[in-house]
């Protein structure tokens, strides 16, 4: 990746919001920042196949994959599919589509599998299919009620409609959720990647893959990427996805962020990939990738998206980043205006001496509003903001979109010289794809535990908006005090150990509920930070500063 970091464009001075760093008597300097880079990026995606077709009512795509005919030319593609809302573990068959080119028209056909008790099935997850020597090989996940130690099998075929299991089934078991394989030829072997956990237990979520010389008989088990992350279930490594480029590789894992964030890396070893060789960010759930003839495309679906996408595929796409860095003494704070709106970083020194220590990065969510719609996470992040005002003291952030929905936010920030305050105001200008499960802004923590007035080492749903959120490590606390009765609704908040962040919700709703059109109070904080490991003192005054 190439990254040229610019302090000032005088050229961009007149397409943009001011450029000049502005400073005010309370010491607060607001910097413009821009940045270059080449990445792996998404054109825009359009829908190509809606699995919704000749049934009653909508269906849903998820894991899958394409795979052209060698003698017809014809293309299909093979998915998880059940009917909507989602139900993972009941996804029991396998959707089947041909078109002439994968940007369609697709023809709906047969189910292509159909999970089998009798063979250790109860259910079936995210096939992928490859050609070799007039056999065509489908990989796929065979559920069981043992997590620890899902199966992978295999099934074949000549014709791309006919399928049989192998008798080598179960080829392996592997657990957290062992499942979303892949395949391709490295060198003189055959390599499956797929996601798994550290340990089947849990733990570090993992790019993990084995070899093979015969298809069916595969190696231990060996890892290719570790995310810094911890679970079990899904995590920011499924469905991975490995395209070589000359002499570079290239791994694409979904869910790192979001939904439907697609991030991708970038290797000189197929078997290696390390979470700092980030090389692009592709706004799509289990992405694939396609190559046919000269033209790279990435596809997506997923619950609630209502079937197949696809978009351009480019390797080498400029990007430029812009935003603005705010520092005091205290603090140092870089918001990212463009291609998404978010606080990528935060910094601070509770003593004033600028001897700044992280508190906030973008290992999750980052900090940023998002929307969940027809399921809960992130399935709409931020998007860039439409315009960008500054004032002495002050940054706001106008019609920041929210992927495909017909909604927007606006997200202001006034600076202080030791603390400073945000707030949301969300816009619904028409009807959502989908009922709306979260409204949200995540606050991404770079700290070790986080705690409320109800108590710390928090994890997953809290009822209500509480006064102040605390995330807090050793020497260090950063206080999210929220203004009571400033959102419109105080649904929930919820915590996400692995990632440190806390998703403060005023619309959480199991199974989603309308968001008429109209404006919504988003909500109101204020972000400061103690020397003082786990200080609720400071997080009561904090929050008392802030009135409501």
């Amino acid at each position: 990746m190439i990254r040229k970091l610019i302090a000032a464009l005088v050229g961009l001075a007149v397409l943009m919001t001011p450029l000049q760093a502005v400073a005010s008597p309370e010491r607060v300097r607001i910097t413009p920042y821009v940045e270059v880079d080449k990445v792996v990026a998404a054109g825009t995606f359009t829908k190509v196949y809606d699995p919704s077709v000749g049934e009653t009512g909508p269906w849903y795509y998820n894991d899958h994959t394409l795979v052209q005919n060698r003698e017809t030319g014809v293309w299909h593609v093979f998915a998880i599919t059940h009917a909507e809302p989602a139900n993972p573990l009941d996804e029991k068959s396998f959707g089947h589509a041909t078109a002439p080119t994968p940007n369609g028209p697709w023809t709906k056909q047969p189910p292509a599998l159909v999970a089998d008790p009798a063979a250790g099935e109860s259910h079936i997850w995210a096939p992928y299919v490859l050609y070799e020597a007039g056999t065509y090989y489908m990989f796929y996940a065979a559920g069981t009620p043992d997590h620890t130690a899902y199966r992978m099998h295999l099934a074949t075929s000549t014709d791309l409609v006919h399928w049989t299991r192998d008798a080598a089934n179960p080829l392996f078991t592997d657990g957290f959720d062992g499942r979303d394989p892949m395949v391709r030829k490295v060198g003189d072997q055959w390599v499956m990647y797929y996601t798994a956990n550290s340990t089947p237990a849990g733990g570090n979520h993992i790019v993990a893959y084995r070899t093979s010389t015969d298809l069916r008989h595969w190696s231990e088990r060996r890892t290719a990427f570790q995310h810094p992350a911890t679970g079990t279930f899904g995590g920011p490594t499924e469905s991975p996805y490995v395209v070589q480029r000359g002499t570079d590789w290239y791994l694409f894992v979904c869910c790192d962020g979001g939904y439907e964030v697609t991030k991708v890396y970038k290797s000189k070893d197929p078997l290696h990939f390390t979470v700092d060789q980030l090389a692009g960010t592709i706004p799509a759930h289990a992405a694939e990738v396609v190559q046919d003839g000269a033209d790279w495309y990435v596809t997506g679906a997923g619950w609630g998206k209502g079937g197949l996408f696809i978009a351009p595929l480019d390797f080498a796409k400029v990007q430029v980043t812009t935003g603005r860095v705010v520092s005091t003494a205290h603090y140092r704070a870089t918001i990212e205006t463009s291609p998404r709106a978010a606080l990528t970083g935060l910094q601070v020194d509770p003593a004033g001496r600028r001897d700044y220590r992280p508190v906030l990065d973008s290992t999750g969510r980052s900090t940023a509003p998002y929307l969940a719609v027809g399921n809960f996470g992130a399935t709409d992040l931020s998007g860039p903001a439409a315009r960008v005002d500054v004032g002495r003291t002050s940054l706001t952030l106008h019609g920041i979109a929210f992927g495909d929905e017909p909604v927007t936010a606006d997200w202001s920030f006034d600076f202080g010289a030791t603390t400073f305050d945000t707030r949301l105001d969300w816009t619904v200008h028409g009807d959502t794809n989908a009922s709306v499960w979260e409204v949200a802004l995540n606050v991404d923590s770079a700290l070790s535990d986080q705690g409320d007035p109800g108590g710390f080492g928090r994890s997953g749903d809290v009822a209500g908006l509480p006064r102040w959120s605390m995330a807090t490590g050793d020497g260090l606390s950063v206080v999210t005090a929220y203004r009571p009765g400033s959102a419109w609704s105080e649904d929930n908040h919820w915590y996400d150990p692995p990632n440190g962040s806390v998703a403060w919700q005023p619309l959480w709703q199991p199974g989603g509920r309308p968001l008429p059109p109209g404006s919504y109070d988003g909500g109101r904080w204020r972000l400061g930070f103690s020397g003082t490991e786990r200080d609720v003192t400071f997080a009561e005054t904090l929050a008392a500063s802030l009135g409501g």
